[in-house]
């Protein structure tokens, strides 16, 4: 039976005498008993795909706190992870007449790419965050690494090997011509679950909450909130605020998209307190 000793990553001229002696022993097992050691730091990733510079640095930092308070570290994939892997210039000769060499819509095809060029995973869009999200999942993919994505066919939540990344990556670029309306990851992915037979795993959209979940202002509607992650892409967030229920106050000109990293880490603040502290309690 082989026996696992963890050790947590730490500074170690700052270690005393006794924590060194113990660490020694341990040394000692690895070098006599063969017993691996391994780091507390392991956690698994959760990535997101990032280009081109925008206003949402403070939506990002979000995510970033968000992932790790789940348990995850997290990663910022760009075009170069893409440009690695050996289908991209296949892909790029498709994307680029279609919509110009670095506009957001081709990011959105490359991204694909940059997970399977990365062993796949999990990948998140920025504005996708962990509610009640099973921690074994993390390292577990679901459905035995086969590609899964959690909201249908919008690609906010996603997970697979890397190998099967690439295999649908090739099967949206395939599915383009084909696809309704434009040509977007969104609507290829769509043509591809509503023609069958893709492999793919297509969760029920309950999976991954919408927007805002109040049920009146600053009240969380807490039963809803039971998927494993909340998506609050821009049409979302103005459906709460049309409804009067955003939480913050704006009181700059702009539109509520320009408030939207403030309204979602008030919501995400609300949903703790109001939510898991009933729970936990």
């Amino acid at each position: 039976m082989k026996v696992t000793i963890v050790i947590p990553g730490r500074n170690w001229k700052s270690l005393g005498l006794n924590t060194m002696l113990v660490l020694g022993i341990f040394a000692l097992s690895y070098i006599v008993l063969n017993i691996p050691i391994v780091s507390l730091s392991t956690r698994p990733i959760m990535h997101t795909f990032r280009e081109h510079e925008s206003d949402d640095d403070d939506l990002l930092d979000i995510w970033q706190d968000e992932w790790k308070r789940a348990g995850f570290d997290t990663k910022v994939l760009t075009l170069k992870d893409a440009q690695k892997h050996p289908y991209f210039k296949n892909m790029e000769e498709v994307a680029t007449p279609l919509f110009g060499a670095r506009s957001a819509n081709a990011m959105g095809f490359y991204r694909w790419l940059a997970m399977g060029a990365t062993d796949g995973g999990w990948m998140s869009e920025l504005d996708t965050l962990p509610t009640m999200f099973p921690q074994d999942d993390g390292f577990n993919l679901p459905h035995g690494g086969n590609f899964t994505s959690f909201e249908v066919h919008v690609p906010s939540l996603m997970s697979g090997r890397g190998d099967e990344w690439t295999r649908v990556a090739m099967m949206l670029v395939d599915a383009i011509p084909r696809a309704n309306g434009m040509k977007t990851e969104m609507m290829a992915l769509e043509k591809v679950k509503d023609e069958g037979n893709s492999g793919i795993h297509f969760e029920s959209m309950y999976n991954v909450q919408i927007g805002l979940v109040y049920e009146n202002k600053h009240r969380v509607n807490c039963e809803k909130m039971k998927g494993r992650a909340v998506h609050m892409a821009h049409p979302y967030v103005k459906k709460a605020f049309d409804k009067q229920l955003f939480p913050i106050e704006i009181t700059g000109p702009g539109p509520a998209k320009d408030y939207r990293a403030q309204a979602v880490k008030a919501f995400m603040d609300d949903w703790r307190y109001q939510c898991l502290s009933h729970t936990r309690g």
